[in-house]
């Protein structure tokens, strides 16, 4: 008789759980989501508006750039369907920027996993040393696009929300990078400056691709 029951709890303890296992991977759904950044606020009265009990978010605008060598034009078109990391280098190409560069050819490699990554970066300067680097980058899924000085500040501010004086914003702080969902809503900022920040931007590029994928099933 011992030896029965001995056997039914060796039973329950090896088969229970493979079977919860089971239950939870054909009935539920492991989710993880990202935030929303740059909420819209009234005009007036500078409150957040809210539609439906939800609140309303800011989405990439059209806009047309010119690229580095300008040769041709970035638009909103080519990064819609798209998830994008958009960027920023301000100055000449010195060892900081090049950190950044070898920073971006990274986040770029994952374009090979996912063609569907788009990189923009938005220079400011014409540096011909900085210019050689960006020629000899990795071609395919990276746009680089050119600002004068003049509308610099004001193109980050009022179409990418990367400019840590917009007080629409919920960031603080150096954080040049965003990442942007297919839709174009802004899902995240990044300190290039720390190799974590880094990681996290990688790994929530691989979120967003993870909730497209289940969303289409």
């Amino acid at each position: 008789m011992q030896k029965y029951i001995k056997t039914g709890l060796l039973i329950i303890v090896l088969v229970v759980p493979v079977l919860i296992f089971l239950f939870l991977q054909g009935y539920t759904t492991n989710h993880f989501d990202l935030p929303y950044y740059v909420p819209l606020r009234d005009s007036v009265t500078n409150e957040v508006i809210v539609k439906n009990g939800d609140t309303t978010f800011y989405q990439l605008e059209n806009f047309s750039l010119a690229t580095f060598d300008s040769q041709s034009i970035i638009t909103a078109a080519q990064l819609r369907g798209k998830i994008t990391v958009i960027s920023t280098i301000k100055g000449p190409c010195g060892e900081e920027c090049e950190k950044v560069i070898s920073k971006l050819t990274r986040i770029r490699a994952l374009h090979e996993s996912f063609p569907s990554l788009a990189v923009l970066t938005i220079l400011r300067t014409q540096d011909t040393t900085l210019l050689k680097k960006i020629a000899d980058r990795p071609q395919g899924g990276w746009l680089v696009a050119f600002l004068p000085e003049d509308v610099y500040k004001q193109v980050l501010q009022n179409v990418f929300h990367l400019d840590i004086s917009d007080n629409t914003q919920t960031i603080s702080g150096y954080k040049p990078f965003s990442l942007i969902d297919r839709k174009g809503y802004i899902r995240g900022y990044y300190n290039v400056r720390e190799d974590e920040e880094i990681e996290r931007l990688l790994a929530e590029i691989r979120v967003l691709e993870y909730n497209t994928k289940m969303e289409q099933r």
